[in-house]
């Protein structure tokens, strides 16, 4: 006798607990060839472009603030909407010696097509930006504008998420820990509609990294 869909459905669940999938650890293991709890050993610089590059993102490199206000203003001709948006005083002042003009009326985000913040730090081996509620600009600038820029210090360059929040227990000790803390590993991206790759889709279709030399601090 054929069975009833509902009896399907459940013969199919009863296989599914009798024959378990792979742990997610060996199942990253295989494919990625690399054990996630293992320490980064190469430059984490290094390391962190690298994988960011690989989720489609953009990585910049700076030794001082002279070169990093070159890049930001090459960046910036290559847009189509130069409308920037910046709530932190310290990249506020950076944006200002580069001759890069800024907005700060949020109420009129939706006309944003840059949103530029700091972060709290960066993760090498996921090639993550790690942000937070405690930054001057909040949420809506990391997702509203279609293209987001984070401006970070070498110093902010962490080899694991353990490592970040080892740097933010430290960061606030004397504080309370922010309410919300949250990581942006590559531009927004879905594949939901006939498995086909699109990005920013759900946020910013484009993130670049600008990393400074900690010599010359660019602050979250």
């Amino acid at each position: 006798m054929a069975l009833s869909p509902r009896e399907t459905v459940i013969q199919r669940l009863r296989k599914a607990l009798i024959h378990p999938s792979d742990p997610p650890l060996r199942v990253r293991r295989e494919q990625a060839g690399e054990d996630p709890f293992e320490p980064v050993e190469e430059d984490l610089a290094l390391a962190f472009a690298k994988r960011l590059l690989q989720l489609k993102g953009q990585f910049v490199y700076a030794e001082n603030p002279t070169e990093l206000a070159g890049y930001l203003a090459k960046a910036l001709e290559s847009l189509p909407n130069r409308n920037l948006f910046c709530l932190e005083p310290s990249i506020q002042d950076l944006l200002r010696k580069a001759g890069i003009t800024y907005r700060i009326d949020t109420e009129h985000i939706d006309e944003a097509g840059i949103g530029v913040t700091g972060c709290e730090a960066l993760i090498a081996w996921s090639g993550s930006v790690l942000v937070s509620s405690a930054q001057a600009y909040g949420r809506s600038l990391t997702v509203y504008p279609p293209v987001h820029w984070v401006l970070a210090r070498s110093s902010q360059l962490v080899p694991r998420l353990k490592d970040a929040f080892d740097l933010l227990r430290q960061r606030y000790r004397d504080q309370n820990i922010p309410s919300l803390i949250s990581t942006i590993t590559g531009p927004s991206r879905t594949a939901d509609i006939e498995k086909t790759l699109v990005l920013g889709a759900h946020g910013p279709r484009e993130l670049w990294v600008f990393l400074l030399e900690d010599e010359f601090e660019v602050k979250g």
